[in-house]
């Protein structure tokens, strides 16, 4: 089985700032992999830090549906990160819960708040 290379970046609207941030001060780490996401992140994400993103599809497409599917079917997905307000109800954040489903049954870890998603990243850091 190849080795999981690619890590999935996500967030709410309101969450994109401390995405960043926390992507900014792990740069490291977020380079040694493949990041995925919608057009609406991945554009952020790109214009922000300068990483490179392989941004699917945008969230009126069903960009993050598809992401969740690469959980299930790749085998090429280590983490997903997913900060989301617990607050939004737009019809127009990405949904989150096909991920909780596919990371549980695929055995990805997933990190929805930036504390957690902290821990996660200290965990990759050590299997980097």
């Amino acid at each position: 089985m190849t080795a999981a290379k690619s890590l999935i970046v996500l967030a709410h609207a309101s969450m994109n700032d401390p995405l960043v941030k926390l992507m900014k001060k792990n740069r490291e780490i977020f380079e040694s992999y493949r990041l995925l996401s919608t057009k609406e992140t991945g554009a952020i994400i790109e214009k922000e830090l300068g990483l490179e993103v392989s941004a699917l599809h945008s969230i009126e497409q069903g960009g993050e549906i598809h992401l969740c599917g690469l959980v299930c079917t790749t085998g090429v997905v280590r983490a997903v990160f997913f900060l989301r307000d617990p607050l939004a109800e737009s019809a127009r954040e990405p949904d989150i819960a096909p991920f909780y489903r596919a990371c549980d049954l695929n055995k990805v870890p997933l990190a929805t708040n930036v504390v957690g998603a902290a821990a996660l990243l200290h965990w990759l850091g050590r299997k980097a």
